[in-house]
């Protein structure tokens, strides 16, 4: 048995045993709650997440939230990366907008949901502006760092074989800043589920934020843990997908890691 398969394997039983440890203590609390309706049981909560799978409603909400999330993300990165690597190559750009990075990425999306609401109403657009947000500084910054990270002589002995600055810039520049970027963009994709929640309180009619949010007004507590739950393992199931595909396809630009 190879060692890359043993440490498959012993990280697979890593994982299955933190998840049955804090199984067990949701179970143990749920069991010793005053009032078992504030806090249910793993039990209680798989039943009504199958309800609701049933129903079809727990279907609509995970691709509504999804499909926004993909919007927000894609747009956020993509701005990211451009303005990121005009700032990182030029210097005037970065004294122009680095000011304007550093103020707005420690804002959160949730201070701008009135103006949003004021300015792009309650529908999908402020949403995805709220998901853009918040995903675009995060990107810029990294991508800018990668930028500025890239070795002086690398630059130089492409210089010393003729290469123009286009060159340089798409040879040596682009190819090395892609880990910085991915890093920005896993970050990035983190922002995007915590921000989802405050995104779908703009009016909702679906989503999970909205099954979080709207279980309140019935005393739903199963529902809210169903959104909270399945929020949580979409946004591990989109990370493990994003660093898996990351690794396949750019796969010459990325580091080799540690044996």
């Amino acid at each position: 048995m190879s060692t890359l398969t043993q440490q498959r394997r012993v990280g697979a039983m890593g994982y299955a045993l933190s998840v049955a440890v804090i199984l067990a203590l949701w179970q143990y609390g749920s069991s010793q709650a005053i009032i078992p309706l504030l806090f249910p049981s793993p039990l209680s909560t798989l039943r009504t997440a199958m309800r609701l799978l049933d129903e079809g409603r727990l279907t609509i909400d995970v691709i509504a939230s999804l499909r926004r999330i993909a919007i927000g993300f894609v747009i956020g990165s993509s701005a990211g990366i451009v303005l990121g690597m005009l700032m990182g190559s030029f210097r005037a750009v970065r004294i122009v907008f680095d000011p304007y990075v550093q103020f707005f990425r420690a804002l959160p999306a949730l201070a701008w949901i009135p103006a949003a609401m004021v300015w792009l109403g309650t529908g999908e657009e402020s949403k995805i502006a709220l998901l853009v947000y918040t995903t675009v500084f995060v990107v810029a910054l990294n991508t800018m760092i990668g930028v500025a990270s890239v070795p002086v002589n690398q630059i130089r002995g492409a210089r010393c074989f003729g290469c123009s600055n286009a060159q340089v810039f798409l040879m040596v520049k682009a190819p090395a800043t892609v880990p910085f970027m991915l890093t920005g963009m896993r970050l990035a994709m983190g922002n995007c589920f915590s921000t989802i929640v405050a995104a779908e309180l703009l009016a909702p009619k679906n989503g999970l934020g909205y099954l979080i949010f709207s279980a309140r007004t019935w005393m739903q507590t199963e529902y809210a843990f169903v959104g909270i739950v399945i929020l949580g393992l979409l946004g591990l199931i989109v990370d493990r997908a994003f660093v898996f595909a990351t690794r396949r396809l750019l796969q010459r630009f990325l580091p080799r890691p540690n044996r």
